[in-house]
């Protein structure tokens, strides 16, 4: 046999068989029937990837459940079937362990004499789809939080409340609504310009933030609205009003900005959660009835709805 010469068919299979025993990437055989498949032959990756043993799969079939019987399942089954083949379906294998493994898997049915087999080649995505999760959290908070203060935005607040009055209605907590509407802004915008305008607001979600607890939420709905949201326990429910009054007085004392001390004031009207009868909305709308009434006074006022029931 010179250089020139064919490579024999013995040599080739054999060729091919280590390149298919020894590639890094997942692959098996398995005979072609719908919900009877068995295994034939995998490769070494494609054991890793599973977490099986070939000697606890060798011969058995590869589906033991209906899952074979599932539209995408059915798809993969109708392409082998009528055009020989897919490229890059999106399957989730099952690891061993239980775990779920993104993949995408290509697929060829080779007739060998009165029997056909399918040969899969099977590509671990996990890391991608793990990036893109990260990708569409992050895409997720971006759009949940307000780029001038750093606290959540409305829709970060929309989210929050929502689950919030769930949970607190299962689970039989307090849920303590203030909303924040500062007074004197308009004319700091007038009189300074918007860019300490918009210091103060710094300021002020800043100091919101540090005054209060970290389970508590704190928000700026937009303009120059905050919201804070108290989880507590109901028999702790009384200490709210006071706690209240105390933070507000140390968040709105005179602020230095560029050299020109200013002072703002705040209407604030809180509300309690009535578990079973609340919604988000009506929540937010009794604080806001109560903030209203806080803002005829002026100042830094409180007006809880418990005063009006």
């Amino acid at each position: 046999m010179t250089e020139d010469d064919p490579i024999s068919p013995e040599i080739l299979s054999g060729m091919l068989m280590r390149m298919f025993e020894f590639a890094p990437v997942a692959m098996a055989i398995t005979t072609s029937s719908l919900n009877a498949s068995r295994y034939v032959k995998v490769n070494d990756a494609y054991l890793r990837l599973t977490g099986m043993k070939w000697e606890d799969i060798k011969g058995e079939r590869v589906i033991t459940s209906g899952d074979f019987l599932s539209p995408q399942r059915l798809e993969r089954r109708r392409l082998l079937d009528e055009e020989g083949g897919y490229e890059l379906q999106e399957v989730e294998l099952t690891h061993a362990d239980g775990t779920r493994i993104p993949t995408l898997i290509s697929a060829q049915r080779t007739e060998v004499g009165a029997r056909s087999y399918d040969v899969e080649i099977i590509l671990d995505i996990s890391a991608r789809a793990a990036l893109q999760r990260e990708m569409d959290a992050a895409l997720i908070a971006a759009a949940r939080t307000d780029v001038l203060t750093g606290l959540p935005n409305r829709a970060g607040y929309d989210h929050f409340i929502a689950s919030s009055v769930a949970s607190a209605t299962s689970n039989g907590n307090c849920l303590i609504l203030a909303f924040i509407d500062l007074n004197g802004f308009k004319y700091i915008n007038d009189t300074f310009g918007h860019s300490t305008g918009d210091h103060v607001l710094k300021i002020v979600g800043q100091r919101l933030r540090d005054g209060c607890r970290e389970s508590d939420f704190v928000a700026r709905l937009g303009g120059d609205e905050f919201v804070v949201v108290l989880t507590m326990k109901q028999q702790d429910s009384e200490a709210a009003f006071p706690a209240f009054q105390r933070l507000m007085n140390t968040i709105f004392k005179p602020m230095d900005v560029n050299g020109t001390e200013l002072s703002i004031g705040a209407a604030i009207g809180t509300a309690h959660l009535d578990a079973g009868v609340d919604t988000a909305e009506t929540l937010l709308n009794r604080a806001d009835r109560c903030m209203y009434e806080a803002k005829l006074i002026g100042g830094v006022n409180i007006v809880t709805d418990i005063q009006l029931a």
